[in-house]
């Protein structure tokens, strides 16, 4: 019981396909030979060396990642460069690495969907462009609620225990505007559509500052939150399409900040 590394990649880019990833980006296969088999596949957000372990403690001969584990041009393998020792890590366990990252965010049923349907928005559209591709989403809520109630019901559906948020408390919230992991950059682009309250990850000082000379409503959920509840998703979506490979979504705690 196995498939190719390519089948399982086909499988994944029918839902995310390489086509809809930003120019900038880096998608697709790591690590490791398309042609290979694989039985057994662990999802995670990140390639971390966690995670790498993880697969080797499952056998799993590929790990699918939404963080592509190679970003820029690799220039050497220096043992001290974390990312060298990962990717010696892989290919001395002989662990290939595919990562679908913008080309997920964008597709219907990827990262934004999953976080729009988690809060249960309505009459979902895009929030805007980006090299002519959707980006984010914006949506409805059914029941109107004051900024501090719909606050506690993010933290409650995200599993968070404490979010970083600015606005009026008793501001009524409807209209909520998303973008998964780093969306900072589209804070006046959810202004400009008239969402009430904006949620996305990366949040900077001067971010929020605008979010409130415009006086909307802002939740930084991180980008570890906002993004690894997709995960589960992507893995239950490949599963569903082949009974051929056993699929494991990750057991790490990637979120790398904490309130203490």
């Amino acid at each position: 019981m196995s498939l190719r590394i390519k089948k399982i990649a086909e499988i994944i880019e029918e839902l995310a396909p390489k086509e809809l990833a930003l120019g900038w980006d880096n998608v697709g296969l790591m690590v490791g030979n398309e042609q290979g088999f694989a039985e057994n596949v662990l999802f995670a957000l990140d390639c971390n060396e966690e995670v790498i372990d993880e697969a080797v403690a499952l056998r799993a001969e590929l790990i699918v990642t939404h963080h592509p584990l190679i970003f820029k041009p690799v220039k050497n393998l220096n043992y001290e460069s974390a990312l060298s020792r990962k990717l010696v890590k892989a290919i001395t366990y002989q662990v290939a690495v595919y990562s679908a990252h913008t080309n997920l965010d964008i597709a219907e049923g990827g990262t934004n969907t999953v976080l729009a349907n988690l809060l249960g928005l309505e009459e979902t559209e895009p929030l805007t462009f980006e090299e002519g591709k959707p980006m984010g989403k914006m949506g409805y809520i059914a029941k109107e609620l004051f900024f501090d109630e719909f606050i506690n019901e993010v933290k409650m559906k995200l599993g968070a225990e404490h979010l970083t948020v600015n606005g009026d408390a008793k501001r009524l919230i409807k209209k909520v505007g998303i973008c998964t992991g780093s969306g900072s950059d589209f804070i006046k682009c959810a202004y400009d559509v008239r969402c009430d309250v904006y949620i996305c990850g990366d949040v900077g000082y001067h971010s929020a500052q605008l979010a409130q000379e415009l006086g909307l409503c802002i939740i930084d959920a991180t980008h570890y939150l906002t993004e690894v509840i997709a995960i589960k998703a992507l893995a239950e979506y490949v599963a569903s399409k082949t009974d051929k490979i056993n699929c494991y979504v990750s057991s790490v705690n990637g979120q790398t900040l904490h309130i203490v």
